[in-house]
């Protein structure tokens, strides 16, 4: 590890592997800060973005299994806001929806919402001023394709109805008290920011050297200093590596924790099955920013599907991770799996752009192969 980060450009990194034996290995490198002594550890205070997706994932399964939604029922009556988007043609011409939107639908993008900027195709004749809909429009009919997008944003607002609270209410209580996570917020409280990671990136372009930044578009400042009163399903959480490896240990644990459960196995089935049939995941001709976000390429391929949370890797790598493992991470590079073969989960946090720049993948490898060669 100390030769692959002699080799990169990286100002810290934290990487943790666990397997179902309680074997942990853990890493860091580098400083809170660039260029400072304070050095970066797993309980220090990373922005996870899309990793959020996961907990709201997990969110709505519960509720299914209260009997409080179903993945199949039209949520039209539920969130009228989001079935009155209508649907840009590739003409470029809105028309009305014909399909029902479902929680599977959502789960799995196959709802048609996009993310402007990041994979949304660009309709130059589309004018986005006096757009008055909660979402952009949709690309295609609920469950004929897969568009990675807003729609776990859906599934937060959806689990916040159903659930009569707000979702940093019910991810509390629901989830990260009975794992013992304490430092997961939507809202970092003030004397907690200390612990917050810089952040960095790469230019416009997303080739330049790597710099240190205060902020950007989607984060303004390295320490917020708005109090969300809104909460998004599908981004927006800080955590800590030793927090969301307590997520990552329940879900290879099927559901289970030292408090009881918070899935039920068959539920965790469920949700690592395909559930997109013989849909493609892949990420060809979909826009993307090469200074920010979302080049799939190396991540998703022609095998890829997705369950009901995650993508589902189809394609073994080299150091043992084996084909069915869960995928995926966060815009500023953070990324996870879990590999219920070998029965092991890791995730690795930096935070920089763009996502899925190689520095932060080839650490995550190398770290891999340290691992699965010491848990075997």
């Amino acid at each position: 590890m100390a030769d692959a980060m002699a080799d990169s450009d990286l100002p810290s990194v934290v990487a943790v592997a666990i397997n179902s034996k309680g074997q942990r290995i853990e890493y860091t490198y580098g400083g809170l800060s660039w260029g400072k002594s304070k050095p970066v550890k797993t309980s220090s205070l990373f922005r996870i973005h899309s990793m959020t997706k996961l907990v709201t994932s997990i969110a709505a399964m519960q509720l299914v299994e209260q009997g409080k939604l179903e993945l199949d029922q039209d949520l039209s009556e539920l969130l009228p806001e989001m079935a009155r988007i209508p649907i840009l043609t590739e003409e470029g011409k809105l028309v009305e929806p014909k399909k029902a939107i479902t929680l599977r639908h959502l789960l799995t993008h196959t709802a048609g919402f996009g993310y402007p900027n990041a994979t949304y195709k660009v309709h130059s004749n589309f004018d986005a001023a006096g757009w008055k809909y909660e979402d952009f429009p949709r690309q295609f009919e609920s469950g004929t394709r897969f568009l990675y997008g807003t729609s776990t944003d859906w599934v937060g607002k959806l689990v916040g109805k159903v659930s009569e609270m707000t979702l940093d209410r019910y991810f509390k209580k629901m989830i990260f008290k009975p794992l013992g996570i304490k430092s997961t917020y939507f809202n970092v409280p003030k004397k907690e920011k200390n612990r917050i990671v810089s952040m960095g990136n790469r230019g416009v372009d997303g080739r330049a050297e790597l710099k240190e930044i205060d902020g950007d578009e989607v984060s303004p400042s390295r320490y917020p200093k708005e109090k969300h009163k809104k909460f998004s399903g599908g981004d927006g959480l800080f955590s800590t590596p030793g927090d969301f490896t307590k997520i990552l240990q329940c879900m290879l644990d099927y559901g289970a924790n030292k408090g009881g459960r918070i899935l039920k196995k068959e539920t965790v089935d469920l949700m690592m099955q395909n559930h997109l049939g013989d849909i493609s995941l892949d990420p060809s001709g979909w826009h993307y920013d090469p200074g920010t976000c979302c080049n799939f390429n190396g991540i998703i391929d022609k095998e890829s599907k997705w369950g009901l949370a995650t993508m589902i890797d189809n394609t073994a790598e080299s150091y043992g991770r084996k084909s069915g493992t869960l995928v995926w991470g966060g815009y500023r590079n953070t990324y996870f799996y879990i590999d219920y073969k070998s029965g092991i989960a890791a995730s690795i946090y930096s935070q920089h752009l763009p996502f899925n720049h190689s520095e932060t993948i080839s650490v995550f490898e190398k770290f891999s192969e340290v691992f699965y060669k010491n848990f075997n």
